[in-house]
């Protein structure tokens, strides 16, 4: 066991000796904080407003003075233009009174600032009309949905990508064929590498997870991640496997970050019906169970499928790896 955290401990040296490493270890943070950038940008310039048919034409001119309003016949399409990315806020009149909706994750500046404008713009004065808060549950565009998939899909596929260069590293070196000779079995060989690829892929999930706000959803996230191991395992041995040096590495993960990533979330194009088609890709399951969590929808039968059809693919992956490295099963 000693020996076993030791190799991981120099697992972890090696890969912050390396530049691209080191990088790659980054790239979930780093995503993360773009995704933000973006979907977080397209809000600042000019307010917003939806109406349902409570308010009056009259309320609704009195309103657009101040704001940009889209109108909306019933109550139910008011929110789902609410959930979009870009901050818009919902007005309805309930009694003597209106309603502002919200999406629930604005901060206090932007819940004030239309609190303010909406009670000036409805004739209130500095006496505020009555009013309530009310939160939707946040679900977001295509966009915003199909992007944050995405990221979460590579903060998956980092961990185990690292790890497969650091072997790529021992192959460059000649260090592998050190290995392979000495007592160690593969299936030890094998551990070594699985358990700090598991360890930055749950790393990368949470920081991705924590920068963007979704902190309430972690355990969730952690859960497909510890169900993910042989994902990344797939992908360790797989760039380990196939790559001798450097070069020929970043060519095979050029080839594996599009069906580790956009040939899952290419399901969202595909009818229900077409696709059983995905049903053997162990990231299309990702995909699904990411999507399952994102809407709030239970995601645990798709964590189980991440784990059951990845295991096959981690095999072959492993079996393939052995044969290249010239590495015996048994000693």
């Amino acid at each position: 066991m000693k020996a076993f955290f030791s190799s991981i401990d120099r697992e972890f040296r090696l890969i912050f000796r390396n530049g691209i490493s080191i990088f790659m270890v980054a790239a979930p943070a780093i995503l993360a904080f773009v995704f933000i950038l973006v979907f977080g940008a397209v809000s600042g310039t000019v307010l917003r407003l939806a109406v349902d048919q409570s308010i009056t034409p009259a309320d609704q001119q009195k309103l657009e003075r101040v704001a940009d309003v889209e109108r909306f016949d019933d109550a139910s399409a008011m929110s789902a233009r609410i959930r979009q990315t870009d901050a818009v806020a919902g007005v309805s009149k309930d009694g003597a009174g209106y309603r502002v909706l919200l999406e629930g994750n604005e901060d206090e500046a932007f819940v004030g600032g239309v609190r303010l404008i909406v009670g000036l713009a409805l004739g209130a004065g500095d006496e505020l009309m009555p009013y309530q808060v009310e939160t939707v549950e946040a679900r977001g565009g295509m966009a915003y949905t199909v992007s944050m998939i995405a990221m979460l899909l590579m903060t998956l596929f980092v961990g185990g990508a690292t790890i497969g260069m650091s072997i790529v590293d021992e192959r460059e070196s000649g260090a592998i064929r050190a290995v392979a000779v000495s007592p160690t079995r593969l299936g030890g060989y094998v551990a070594t590498k699985l358990a700090p690829a598991l360890i930055l892929g749950l790393v990368g999930i949470v920081a991705a997870a924590l920068i963007i706000g979704k902190a309430s959803l972690l355990p969730n996230y952690l859960l497909l991640g510890v169900a993910s191991v042989f994902v990344s395992g797939m992908m360790t041995f797989a760039v380990g496997g196939f790559a001798t040096n450097q070069v020929a590495a970043v060519g095979v993960l050029k080839l594996l970050i599009p069906v580790s990533m956009i040939l899952p979330v290419s399901a969202i194009f595909v009818p229900e019906q077409w696709q059983f088609f995905y049903y053997a890709l162990p990231m299309y399951w990702q995909y699904r169970a990411l999507e399952a969590i994102l809407s709030g929808a239970p995601a645990l039968w798709f964590t189980l499928l991440t784990l059951l059809v990845s295991l096959p693919w981690f095999a072959a992956a492993v079996r393939m790896f052995s044969k290249k490295a010239v590495f015996r099963k048994r000693r």
